[in-house]
């Protein structure tokens, strides 16, 4: 399953607990509604949703952050922390989109997946989680270079092309067993 790093800190076993519940509710939060807003017309239901699963994204990758910085866990700290701020680079093209049509978020989409090329296998290389999450997650950061390599070459994929589907489809799998560890985590472990 995963290492338990003890690192001494004077929080306390409820604050802990608090920290591992907004994990959990801002990964569901994010993968949920990500892949519910897929099932909306385009247009500003369908961008407020995207913008609550983002800062969902952000919330869980951040406090992910802290956890494993605390626990001397760098490399999987650094993933979570260009994880949210890859989701920070996408969310201005919802509101540039909601405010001028014409402005092309495949701009900032393709910025934001190149760094989940990046940030996904530093989170999965450590042994920070289950085997499969790892694998699942490493797969994830494939088709997101794969858009991002054919955006810098010209070809301008579509947010909503391939290569995105199914990195996102892999990257809510993901985003399944990091809850779970979450919610299996004890809290001796967080600290």
């Amino acid at each position: 399953m995963s290492e338990s790093v003890g690192v001494n800190t004077s929080a306390h076993p409820e604050s802990l607990l608090s920290h591992r519940i907004l994990i959990v509710v801002g990964f569901a939060v994010g993968a949920v509604l990500g892949f519910g807003g897929n099932f909306l017309p385009a247009g500003p239901p369908q961008n407020i949703v995207y913008v609550f699963s983002s800062l969902g994204i952000i919330v869980g990758s951040a406090l992910f952050a802290a956890w494993f910085a605390r626990q001397g866990k760098s490399i999987v700290a650094v993933g979570f922390a260009l994880l949210a701020l890859a989701e920070s680079i996408s969310l201005p093209g919802l509101f540039l989109v909601a405010s001028a049509p014409t402005f092309p978020a495949a701009y900032t989409f393709a910025a934001g997946v190149a760094l989940y090329a990046v940030a996904l296998p530093l989170v999965s290389a450590p042994p920070a989680f289950p085997i499969w999450t790892r694998i699942v997650g490493v797969l994830a950061a494939i088709p997101f270079a794969v858009h991002a390599l054919l955006w810098l070459l010209g070809r301008s994929p579509a947010p909503e092309g391939p290569f995105a589907s199914i990195g996102y489809v892999l990257l809510i799998v993901t985003i399944v067993g990091w809850i779970i560890t979450a919610l299996r985590a004890a809290p001796s472990s967080q600290r």
